[in-house]
């Protein structure tokens, strides 16, 4: 193929695949849809706090860096170019990186068997939903499979390799190792392409510029790391966590999760830290918690040969898996919201390796190529499977397959077309047989839909919507969660549960909903009986609605199994209060505080001492609540009525306009200032 055939088929792929990001990026930046573009969660949102954090100087901080640290910079020089809030612009430009990634599969396979295997390679990874999908997160995939695929286009070059060849391949690698470091792994199989399969001499001298290209990415890191994070640490300090992460009792073979830590929490190597120093007495340099963690995923295998072993098999099932598995977002739900993706045409998995396979078993593959691409697959997936397993880790294994399963899909074409089926009988049965391994057990077990119900989903959007401001929407994610707890109870989401009560409770209060906040914390309460939290809430609300036995009984039955209950002693005062026994209620308030400051228990005394006719020392009740919290603005208003009846019309002025300051919809202040426009 000539070399203009080559730019024009490279160029029409990466046009065909960019064309289809640039429309699922536009469709996922509706925030009605997806209101996770205005506010990145998980990986997306700690990759989006590190990018600030390069900007701001705050990161990556005295430490070396446990996580691969080109893709926060590459996300940091976007916001640095675009602007931190300019998501559209950023997120274009990976589309274009992945796009890249689609015209490199191209070239690769027409490089090996023509322009109509290029064409047939690239638009299968241009296609291919997951990485259309990826392509619109703040995620290192998009970069680490171009990159990946860039390597493999270099080291294919025809001819001997010289110089400048291997500098350029060794750069793209080493840079590569800089986006995520398990592609080092596939050094051996480099090694022993070039020495086997291009003729490069062991000898020669012409390693060093491989070496030199390799190095130049890495040596910054590490200089990083040893100069400034005090630790000899060549790239990251996660390899023995995420190895421990794939292997121990609880590992289920897909998601990343440290027993023993919090796993809601944002600081992950600060609570690693803690539980290794925790574990060994001692404190430890970044490298030697990472080597802990090593060492308990090893001893996991040493002492429990068997439940490691089945746990490896189950990995080696997941990789192989026609259905793809999420680690922290269901790409499931998020693909059925695509208007794009949620139609089922799109190349997956299964369709790739089954392509492959034949690809890999053409009679006219150069036997360097099938080398060097099936050696990349084996020791990349074998390794990913001493990890853990799902749909973004595995999809630049996808991407390497894409080449051979144009080559497939080529060949399939031409012996249709010539009805004489060239493909060895071999070839069939390693294909077919790939096909029911990768299927068959998805079709009988893998529900992907059945993870809509998963709360955490609802959740996480209802927060999203909540924190965009979107209170309607994020009323009905909320009310999803609860739905999906009650109908589905997950013990792991019974503590957020709680949480989420206390959210939507509050956005039906703020509008005015106090009947259905009611019925919330009713429900609230006979899910969770024993929750002192939903007690005190359902009993503020009968408070609230008046329904003073109501309240009364809810805080009893609190205080009866925790006479000291900030929340149930408060909610006591208040009934006294409500009854007429300002005295008592005002006793029971003052020692609440004493016990515990705390500006609602303060406020109620002020408003007893009122009752009582006390207003110089409810005065200072108040004056001593917004003491305690500025944002107090009942408080003004009761200052204010304690001036009006002392007489100080222009100092209950002062405190109704201090009133509006805090609250601009309170009409009594503004309707007061009004009438007494003089003050």
């Amino acid at each position: 193929m000539s070399r203009r055939d080559s730019q024009l088929m490279f160029w029409g792929v990466t046009a065909v695949a960019l064309i289809l990001r640039v429309i699922q990026v536009q469709l996922l930046s509706d925030a009605t849809i997806n209101p996770h573009w205005l506010r990145p969660v998980m990986d997306a949102g700690e990759h989006d706090l590190m990018a600030r954090g390069i900007l701001a100087g705050d990161w990556p901080g005295s430490l070396p860096f446990f996580t691969a640290p080109l893709y926060p910079y590459f996300l940091a020089a976007l916001y640095a170019v675009f602007g931190v809030a300019a998501r559209l612009p950023v997120q274009l430009v990976h589309a274009l990186v992945s796009a890249f990634g689609a015209g490199l599969v191209g070239l690769l396979a027409a490089g090996l068997w023509g322009r109509r295997a290029g064409w047939l390679a690239g638009l299968l990874l241009a296609t291919a939903w997951t990485s259309i999908l990826f392509a619109g997160e703040l995620l290192a995939v998009s970069l680490t499979v171009t990159l990946t695929l860039l390597v493999l286009w270099l080291l294919l070059a025809p001819g001997i390799p010289g110089r400048l060849t291997l500098f350029w391949s060794g750069l793209a690698w080493g840079v590569a190792a800089v986006a995520r470091a398990n592609i080092l792994i596939l050094a051996p199989v480099f090694v022993w392409y070039l020495v086997r399969h291009r003729s490069l001499k062991v000898t020669s001298p012409n390693w060093i510029w491989l070496a030199l290209g390799l190095l130049l990415p890495i040596l910054p890191v590490a200089g990083h790391n040893i100069l400034r994070g005090g630790d000899f640490v060549p790239l990251v300090t996660s390899g023995g966590v995420n190895f421990y992460v794939g292997n121990n009792s609880q590992a289920d073979g897909m998601s990343v999760r440290v027993p023993g830590t919090e796993p809601t929490r944002q600081d992950m190597f600060g609570e690693i830290e803690r539980l290794a120093e925790a574990e060994t007495g001692r404190l430890l340099r970044p490298s030697q918690v990472d080597r802990h963690f090593l060492k308990k995923g090893l001893t996991f295998w040493r002492e429990h040969p068997g439940q490691a072993l089945s746990l490896q098999l189950k990995k080696v099932r997941y990789l192989l898996a026609a259905g793809e598995r999420s680690n922290n977002k269901n790409i499931y739900f998020w693909r059925e919201r695509s208007q794009l993706l949620k139609w089922p045409i799109w190349p997956g998995w299964a369709l790739v390796l089954v392509l492959a396979a034949v690809g890999f078993g053409r009679r006219d593959l150069d036997r360097g190529a099938r080398f060097l691409l099936l050696g990349s697959v084996v020791f990349y997936a074998v390794a990913l499977t001493f990890f853990f397993v799902n749909a973004r880790f595995r999809l630049p294994v996808l991407a390497i397959l894409a080449v051979p399963a144009g080559g497939g899909l080529e060949q399939l074409w031409v012996s249709w077309h010539r009805r004489r089926w060239d493909v060895p009988a071999a070839v069939w049965g390693t294909a077919i047989a790939l096909l029911l391994v990768s299927c068959v057990p998805d079709w009988i077990s893998f529900r992907p839909r059945d993870g809509f119900g998963n709360p955490a989903i609802w959740s996480s959007l209802g927060n999203s919507y909540l924190a965009t401001g979107d209170a309607e929407r994020a009323v009905q994610s909320y009310r999803q969660v609860l739905l999906q707890h009650r109908t589905n109870p997950r013990p792991e989401f019974q503590q957020a549960a709680g949480k989420i009560y206390i959210a939507l409770g509050d956005l039906l209060s703020q509008q005015g909903r106090q009947q259905e906040v009611l019925q919330l914390y009713s429900n609230w309460v006979s899910q969770d009986p024993g929750s002192f939290e939903a007690r005190v809430r359902l009993g503020e609300m009968y408070l609230q609605t008046g329904q003073l036995a109501e309240a009364a009984s809810q805080f009893q039955a609190v205080l009866a199994q925790n006479p000291e209950h900030m929340g149930a002693k408060i909610g006591h005062a208040w009934i006294l209060l409500y009854r007429g026994e300002a005295e008592t209620a005002g006793r029971e308030f003052e020692a609440a505080h004493r016990h515990e400051p705390n500006p609602h228990a303060l406020f109620g005394a002020g408003l007893a001492l009122m009752q009582q006719q006390k207003l110089e020392e409810a005065e200072r009740a108040f004056r001593e609540v917004l003491t305690l919290n500025e944002g107090y603005w009942q408080a003004w208003g009761n200052l204010a009525d304690i001036y009006e009846k002392l007489g100080d019309l222009d100092r209950a002025g002062q405190a109704f306009r201090e009133l509006l300051k805090a609250n601009p919809q309170d009409q009594v202040a503004r309707q007061w200032l009004q009438d007494h426009a003089g003050f």
